[in-house]
């Protein structure tokens, strides 16, 4: 069970503590305190004064935007993450228009693109499903297709559409393994093709 603090040294040393090793929104450090102290709003805001010239949320916010754009996620999902570790809307969305992210531009990266697009690939997504899952804006579209045509370029879906067959058809009968494989985003015309060899 959570230890309870009622002095306020230990709670400014658990404090500094969980704020230079998780580097949370100020909020959730708020929160964390409340649960350590029982809900001593007192004693919890009178430390939070203590430290709170060492507080960069607005930076802890940058550093998680560079992380999640190096590992190639959208704007939403940046944006909804960030909002569930709770830092405030308002600054997210400050922070990624003015300094990440305009119209003009994608955040993107074309080689971890690619990287996301073979592993979705060797999984045996389809294309349809793929462009679902990366393309947020319009200006996504051009970024993703590039890349899916770098992944896919001879046969396109034919090879993940048959191996998706080959697991399936000793399984159901027809009509079922076509609304599965309609599930998985592969155009009808191509099943009811390699169904009918």
């Amino acid at each position: 069970m959570n230890k309870i603090i009622t002095t306020s040294i230990r709670l400014k040393d658990y404090a500094l503590w969980y704020y230079f090793r998780y580097f949370p929104s100020n909020k959730k450090l708020e929160n964390k305190l409340l649960e350590k102290t029982l809900q001593d709003r007192e004693l919890v805001d009178w430390v939070l004064d203590q430290i709170k010239h060492l507080f960069t949320e607005d930076d802890i916010i940058r550093s998680n935007i560079k992380n999640y754009i190096f590992r190639n996620k959208n704007v939403n999902y940046i944006k909804l993450n960030l909002m569930k570790k709770q830092f405030p809307k308002d600054r997210i969305n400050e922070i990624l228009t003015n300094e990440f992210w305009s119209e003009e531009h994608s955040l993107l990266n074309v080689h971890s693109l690619v990287r996301k697009i073979e592993n979705f690939k060797n999984k045996g997504k389809s294309i349809q499903y793929i462009k679902i899952k990366l393309i947020e804006r319009k200006l996504d579209r051009e970024w993703v297709e590039n890349a899916l045509s770098v992944v896919f370029w001879d046969k396109w879906d034919n090879e993940n559409l048959a191996h998706e067959y080959q697991k399936l058809e000793w399984k159901y009968e027809k009509k079922k393994i076509i609304e599965k494989l309609l599930r998985k985003w592969f155009f009808y015309g191509d099943i009811k093709e390699i169904i009918n060899k």
